[in-house]
């Protein structure tokens, strides 16, 4: 795992120069700990940070091929390299070091552009191709691993975070409105864009190339949109048993000292289950848990430590937020309001002194339905069939009554997210239920200035309502989750698991989110995953002789933090300070009553803005942090 940035210039006018890479380099430093190299030829700068997890002594990049011709940097692992590595030895390829990413060379030098589609693992990497004059960037299938970038003027500039690019003072730190919109209804800036005009993100799934001074991206991977019927259950949790075993072992690869982030849930316990059968050696687990014990799930991080015997460790976030919230959130490099990197932050930190790899359970409730908002699109349904003036003159009133309910999980709370506001199709409600400013509400909470900005810029452009276009029931499960794997997996949880986990120089691995078992279950029948009110059916029935039926068939509690106890607590005052101050930039973009009032309404528990504010908090300390005007 490490930091990638680069400039191609083929004027290379001014030369490029060493003070510039080394500037870029020094913004990554925290995603490659262990040391940086550049390399300057001509029209090329390469720049790489590096955390050594393979081939420690020897896996410096760039790496080069026999003549020194082809040139390579990745950020990430190639899990399949070494049945690469052997296929090209057999056709006469020679290698230097021991390192998968030599792999990358001479399989470019193989199939050229094609060489990703033989790639297993997470990864973002650019090759040089010196005979060409040729650059390519490509992005694994998933989006775990970041790669941005810009070109104007004949110069391409690329980088794994935004922040590196903004270093090189070749760009403006000017807000793209679109992007910015996108972050307040999502709590996160939707692919291609990113938060800056001029700077763009390479989709999960893509290749870049760059020749000529003219760009060009294809997509070269896709996941299927439909199921396979034929499919039995019994295939499907035998499948699905060897599909996971195996990606797990894959990740157990490393040269350094490897751990697990253990939740307590089903996805990080079967994990730890599967690497228990596939080690010899005693794991090392981690987990994190909350002074609020209706958000703490440490006892049953426990129940699994003693059943696979691990070396396990817990400590409870008693977060110093006032002093640790600007570097969270300059760790996210963009805005991002997913208040699960809090934890995830410490719980990095924490495990960062023991371990250089973690693996995590992420990506299980997209692949095998585990999400409750997965259940409440069935009751969507049956709820829209209720004719329209029930539903908006009497239902949704109602449900608006209903007051605020304390702690996690909550029927009350679960009920008026499915009522209220009303809503006319599903579709509307499951994307009502991802946002965090609602799009209805935008022409009210925007300032005339921002929305005028945004609308001359083309307006909000909603990535969740295109990702649902085409399907012939739009309003299934299984379309929700083959619209979260495409938009919020991406966008929100693999930007939390790689800002938070590379803050530290952590390592993480997410077996669940290996492309061939999501290929697998996009095929299988939905009803083997969701069943009536629970989801992960078929999972659950492939490990059922491992983990204890109390881990498998208890309620789905997810990552959640209390930040509305903290808005209300620890956060009050610094809140106020914070989004109501005179020279506030939010204020440029919401109204100030609005944002008052959400405040007032909260710290009286009238109503739950917790998302909001924290959504605003977010973006004004992101904008003091990096000296940003949001308008």
């Amino acid at each position: 795992m490490c930091g990638i940035c680069g400039i191609v210039d083929i004027n290379n006018s001014p030369p490029i120069g060493s003070d510039e890479l080394n500037a870029m380099c020094k913004t990554l430093e925290h995603r490659g700990p262990d040391g940086t190299r550049t390399m300057i030829r001509e029209s090329i700068a390469f720049g790489h940070t590096r955390l050594s997890v393979i081939d420690t002594e020897t896996g410096w990049q760039p790496i080069a091929n026999e003549d020194e011709t082809i040139f390579v940097i990745t950020n990430g692992e190639i899990y399949n390299y070494q049945l690469l590595r052997q296929e090209l030895e057999a056709s006469g390829h020679k290698f230097r070091t021991n390192s998968d990413t030599e792999v990358v060379v001479h399989l470019y030098e193989e199939v050229g552009a094609d060489f990703v589609k033989r790639l297993e693992g997470m990864f973002a990497m650019a090759v040089w191709d010196e005979p060409n004059k040729r650059l390519i960037l490509a992005r694994d299938r998933i989006g775990k691993k970041p790669l941005l970038y810009s070109e104007s003027g004949g110069k391409m500039m690329f980088a794994s975070e935004a922040k590196t690019l903004i270093s090189s003072n070749r760009l403006d730190k000017e807000v793209d409105a679109v992007a910015l919109a996108s972050y307040l209804t999502y709590g996160y800036v939707a692919e291609p864009r990113s938060i800056f005009n001029g700077i763009s993100k390479l989709p999960p799934a893509h290749i870049l190339i760059y020749e000529n001074s003219e760009i060009t991206i294809h997509r070269y991977w896709k996941l299927d949109r439909e199921q396979d019927d034929r499919i039995s259950l019994e295939d499907a949790t035998s499948e699905t048993r060897w599909l996971v075993d195996q990606a797990v072992t894959s990740r157990l690869i490393s040269d350094v000292p490897l751990g697990f982030f253990l939740s307590g849930g089903l996805d990080s316990s079967i994990i730890v289950g599967a690497a228990a059968q596939a080690s010899s050696s005693k794991l090392k687990t981690f987990s994190i848990g909350f002074e609020e014990d209706s958000y703490s799930e440490l006892p049953y991080a426990r129940t699994i430590a003693k059943r696979f015997d691990t070396d396990h460790e817990e400590f409870i976030v008693t977060p110093d937020l006032v002093g640790d919230l600007e570097s969270i959130v300059r760790s996210a490099d963009e805005p991002f309001a997913d208040s699960s990197m809090v934890p995830m932050y410490y719980l990095s930190r924490q495990t960062r002194q023991h371990v250089t790899v973690a693996l995590s359970g992420d990506g299980g409730d997209e692949v095998f339905g585990g999400y409750d908002r997965y259940i409440g699109i069935g009751l969507a349904q049956k709820y829209h069939r209720i004719p329209g003036f029930i539903r908006k003159g009497l239902v949704g009133p109602l449900a608006g009554m209903i007051p605020e309910s304390p702690g996690k999980r909550s029927n009350l709370r679960r009920l008026k997210r499915l009522t209220y506001p009303a809503t006319n199709t599903t579709q509307q409600w499951y994307m009502g239920w991802m946002q965090q400013f609602r799009s209805e509400s935008h022409a009210d909470v925007f300032t005339p200035e921002f929305a005028a900005t945004l609308a001359s810029n083309g307006g909000l452009q909603d990535q969740v309502a295109a990702a649902f276009e085409g399907f012939d029931n739009p309003a299934a499960a299984r379309t929700a989750q083959w619209v979260d794997t495409t938009t919020y997996l991406p966008g929100d949880l693999m930007v939390k698991a790689d800002r938070m986990t590379m803050a530290h120089g952590l390592e993480a691995r997410s077996p669940f989110l290996d492309h061939r078992l999501l290929e697998f279950a996009t095929k299988i029948p939905g009803e083997y995953s969701i069943s009536g009110r629970s989801g992960k059916q078929v999972l659950k029935r492939a490990y059922a002789d491992l983990i204890p039926s109390e881990i498998s068939n208890r309620p789905k509690a997810g990552f959640t933090v209390p930040v509305g106890e903290w808005i209300n607590g620890p956060l009050r005052d610094s809140t106020r300070e914070l989004l109501l101050s005179p020279d506030a930039e939010v204020a440029k973009i919401i109204h100030p009553e609005f944002i008052s009032n959400m405040i007032d309404q909260h710290a009286a528990r009238r109503h739950d803005h917790a998302v909001r504010i924290w959504n605003l908090i977010c973006l004004e300390t992101w904008a003091q942090a990096f000296k940003v005007a949001l308008a």
